[in-house]
């Protein structure tokens, strides 16, 4: 199991559940019920939360790319795809979570 969770993190969630079924020797159904009975979520969600954690590390740096960019970095189908698991997997979307994030910044020629 724990090979699983790591190829699930390593692929930033892009891994297809069934590939990766087949790379330890189970069925889909199989893998679903031992991975939830060890780690207590699924490994779709394990990997939607991979993959949101790698687009809100994007959302979050000093020079955020466009909100359709990260989507399109991240493997998500379109940006309303990445709002829709943002909401689902944290209770609000990128717009209002980004802002309560501490934003760095530098100041330019002070001493």
């Amino acid at each position: 199991m724990l090979g699983a969770w790591r190829r699930l993190v390593a692929s930033d969630g892009r891994v297809r559940i069934e590939a990766l079924a087949g790379e330890v020797g189970w069925s889909r159904q199989h893998l679903a019920a031992r991975f939830r009975a060890q780690v207590g979520l699924s490994p779709k969600v394990v990997a939607r939360i991979a993959r949101l954690h790698r687009a809100v590390t994007l959302l979050t740096s000093p020079t955020p790319p466009p909100w359709s960019a990260v989507a399109q970095l991240r493997g998500y189908a379109d940006q309303a795809h990445l709002n829709r698991d943002f909401r689902a997997l944290t209770g609000s979307t990128p717009a209002e979570y980004v802002p309560t994030r501490p934003l760095p910044f530098t100041v330019v020629g002070s001493r």
